[in-house]
């Protein structure tokens, strides 16, 4: 748990950053941001307590409402729960995904990003290849993990997750249900040490596979965004590769590219 004085100058600096480069976010988002950059870096870990809102707006450049208006847009995101007896702490994302730096749905009408649930269908050894052993650079097998993400429980998208299997294999000792609800950056960070340092998105407009169709109740061959989300980890070496599958009518997708330093 960090002090409530250095987590203000974390987030103040985290602040200036996300001004500096996306000056037009509106304030609770630069605030939300500043917020979740801390938690996707864990500075900010699950059980941390957050300053009150009358804190935050003493501290802070912002009024009490926008401070407010980003601490409940936090909320329903699930990345902090909020009580009357503790206030708002940093949440265990036991019930929801956490991938905020690559990807999210935006609903316009109400100005606020939708909350995010996941389900794994599999896991295995898999031994096709493709985009994903191409970029990993192995020419062993993948770890493969499919998932099924929930948007909002509005729509849902298909992601498929790929590792090397000569280095990540032991992941598949972990039941599906430890990996539904979290980052799965954040495991292999923790299983091994190794964090993902850079992302890079490669997007197209395509057929969607009819398989994927089948899972996410589409028409055979439906045009959706297939989105592959490549990982890069320490030395810039390829770590993960993510494929994923969004049907064409979804809301406004942001995407968020991992930059180091």
């Amino acid at each position: 748990m960090i002090l409530m004085a250095s987590i203000y100058n974390q987030i103040n600096s985290q602040i200036v950053k996300i001004a500096a480069n996306e000056d037009k976010l509106p304030k609770y988002r630069q605030l939300s941001e500043a917020i979740l950059a801390l938690i996707d870096d864990e500075t900010l870990k699950p059980g941390d307590l957050l300053p009150t809102e009358a804190m935050l707006t003493e501290k802070l450049p912002y009024s009490l409402g926008t401070v407010q208006k980003s601490l409940r847009s936090l909320s329903e995101l699930g990345a902090v729960k909020r009580t009357r007896r503790r206030g708002t702490v940093v949440s265990d994302h036991t019930s929801q995904i956490f991938d905020l730096w690559q990807f999210r749905f935006v609903d316009e009408n109400e100005n606020r990003v939708f909350p995010i649930f996941s389900r794994v269908l599999t896991m295995d050894r898999f031994d096709g290849r493709g985009p994903w052993s191409r970029f990993l650079t192995d020419d062993s097998d993948c770890l493969r993990i499919v998932r099924e993400i929930d948007i909002d429980h509005q729509f849902k998208m298909h992601a498929t997750y790929f590792l090397a299997f000569s280095r990540f294999g032991e992941m598949l000792n972990l039941k599906p249900a430890d990996l539904e609800g979290v980052h799965l950056s954040a495991i292999v960070q923790r299983m091994f040490g190794v964090s993902t340092v850079r992302t890079k998105n490669q997007i197209v407009c395509t057929a969607v596979p009819d398989p994927v169709c089948v899972q996410l109740g589409l028409p055979s061959a439906a045009r959706g965004l297939r989105c592959d989300i490549l990982g890069y980890g320490d030395d810039d070496k390829p770590l993960s590769f993510q494929r994923t599958y969004t049907p064409a009518d979804a809301p406004p997708m942001e995407f968020h590219e991992l930059k180091p330093g």
